[in-house]
């Protein structure tokens, strides 16, 4: 069996393509990591970032994280429109022994509300159960993030009955989250 970071993924549905960014997706990048609204309920990874620095961070992402088997941060793209970014899936904290991953998932807010999350989070535990054969997938959530929730319940997830302290999500120092996981059955 291929190991998690072997391979860079490039994952697709009728929907959505999940694969390496590119330097040309830094405009994009930018539009998501300038909105307040996106960074409202999520860490603050690249937020009001230079163009430069987004254009270090993709090349870190698709290289070094990657090969320092750190995480997998992925861009999100629409198959009727392949070369623009709309978000970012997310693939980190990987714990071999417990063959457990969180994943995460960021849109640009003119996409919200479009089953674009829905679906990349498929794709990512299709990739991650089914393909890595990893057994355990997580999720934190704020709790005022309903739409985010939603999307996790829809994909199988369960929300457990412990919470968890998070720090530097919504511009905030420490907050409480919800835990939602997912357990390959």
């Amino acid at each position: 069996m291929t190991e998690l970071f072997d391979v860079f993924p490039y994952l697709e549905n009728d929907k959505v393509i999940i694969r390496k960014m590119a330097l040309s997706d830094v405009a994009a990048l930018s539009e998501i990591s300038n909105n307040d609204n996106v960074y409202k309920y999520i860490p603050l990874f690249l937020y009001k970032k230079s163009n430069k620095t987004l254009e270090t961070a993709i090349q870190n992402l698709g290289g070094r994280d990657f090969e320092k088997k750190k995480q997998i941060i992925a861009g999100i793209y629409l198959k009727d429109t392949p070369n623009r970014l709309v978000g970012l899936a997310e693939m980190f904290d990987y714990k071999k022994r417990e063959n457990k991953i969180t994943v995460g998932y960021r849109l640009n807010e003119e996409y919200w509300n479009k089953k674009i999350a829905s679906n990349a989070l498929a794709l990512m535990v299709d990739y991650l159960v089914n393909e890595m054969g990893i057994t355990t997938l997580q999720a934190f959530v704020m709790p005022e993030n309903l739409y985010s929730a939603k999307v996790l319940l829809n994909n199988g997830f369960v929300k457990e009955d412990y919470t968890s302290y998070e720090k530097n999500w919504g511009n905030q120092e420490t907050v409480l989250v919800d835990v939602y996981t997912y357990k390959k059955m």
